[in-house]
């Protein structure tokens, strides 16, 4: 008997479809819920856009304002630039008006003192020394600044006459005080803006006292364009030109000695000679020997010395007379008439033994 065929396997099951299909409502309820998700989508979108607007308007303001601000800065500041440019053409073109160059001199410090040919020559000596330091002060000023021929020049000098005519006429130079005003009433007239002033017999250090009023009164002017300056080393302590109200490459000290290393290490600073006006100090002055005056109204002069000894030192003191005017004089009665009294002395030393000699000259007396 024939066998009959296998049956064939049972198919898979079919898999179930996708449904995208959109459900439709059908109803007028189904409806109108999806018509009011619809609407608060739309609200929602609606409040988030008012939110944004809000905020974009508020920075918008404050963006405004600071505009406002900024562009009232910016005028303020424009203004500012005008005005301070307005002043400082107007300080500018003050300045040019007159401008100046002042000149200081301590006329009783030392190294200052002028040549005999000046303060010997009565007017005339004062007119010519104001000639020459004009000159020289043109032939300075000149290398520094364009404008130099237009500067103003004005000089001060302060001084004691009458201390000073003292020391002259000690010296033989003038016969008495009369002849040195005459000489400082010709330097202050010959050119209108220099001046010789007498600060008068008072205490020591007026003239150095009058320079240094001047230069606090001075230094503040807009005017000023130069200050020289001729001051004792001893009273100008650097502080003094640091702390002025004008820049130090505007300062220049008159160098007549040689000036402190204190000063000469100032940065900026400038330093001026003028050997044909101040006579150079000694290097080392000696000290005026005091005189002794006598019935006859002669007068001896007294000397201190110092002689080496083996044994020590030994302390001189020599008093010589001095010599009348009429030996002085060089005459030939002077030559011939010199008497011994001229050439004696009496000298008087103090040994390591503290012995005391005495020797007129003609005898010699120890005493123990």
């Amino acid at each position: 008997m024939a066998e009959s065929p296998a049956p064939p396997p049972p198919a898979a099951p079919a898999a179930a479809p996708t449904s995208t299909a959109v459900v439709v409502p059908t109803t007028f309820r189904d409806r109108l819920a999806q018509f009011k998700i619809l609407e608060e989508k739309r609200l929602e979108l609606i409040e988030e856009l008012l939110i944004k607007l809000e905020s974009t308007e508020a920075r918008l303001a404050a963006t405004e304002l600071d505009l406002h601000s900024e562009q009232n800065v910016r005028r303020t500041l424009q203004a500012e630039v005008v005005e301070a440019k307005e002043r400082e053409n107007a300080l500018a073109q003050k300045q040019a008006r007159r401008p100046f160059v002042l000149v200081l001199i301590d006329g009783d410090a030392e190294g200052f003192m002028f040549h005999d040919k000046y303060i010997t020559k009565r007017a005339q000596g004062g007119e010519a020394l104001a000639d020459e330091l004009l000159l020289r002060l043109r032939e300075y000023i000149r290398p520094l600044y364009e404008d130099a021929d237009s500067l103003d020049i004005i000089v001060r000098i302060y001084s004691n006459l009458e201390g000073m005519a003292n020391i002259l006429v000690r010296e033989g130079k003038v016969r008495n005080l009369g002849q040195l005003r005459a000489c400082s009433t010709g330097f202050s007239t010959r050119v209108a803006s220099f001046d010789w002033v007498d600060v008068g017999v008072g205490k020591e250090g007026t003239s150095t006292r009058k320079v240094k009023e001047n230069l606090t009164f001075f230094t503040p002017n807009t005017h000023l364009r130069h200050l020289i300056l001729a001051l004792n080393p001893a009273a100008m302590p650097p502080t003094l030109l640091t702390t002025l109200p004008l820049p130090l490459s505007s300062v220049s000290l008159i160098e007549s000695a040689t000036l402190p290393a204190d000063l000469t290490a100032i940065p900026a600073l400038h330093f001026v000679k003028l050997p044909t006006l101040f006579v150079s100090p000694p290097p080392s002055p000696t000290p005026r020997s005091p005189r002794m005056h006598g019935r006859g109204g002669g007068g001896a002069q007294l000397q201190l010395s110092q002689q080496d000894d083996p044994d020590g030192g030994s302390t001189w003191l020599v008093i010589r007379p001095e010599r009348s005017k009429s030996l002085a004089g060089g005459g030939a009665r002077g030559r011939r008439g010199r008497s011994e009294d001229d050439d004696s002395s009496l000298s008087i030393s103090i040994g390591p033994d503290n012995t005391v000699s005495v020797d007129s000259g003609r005898r010699r007396r120890v005493m123990g």
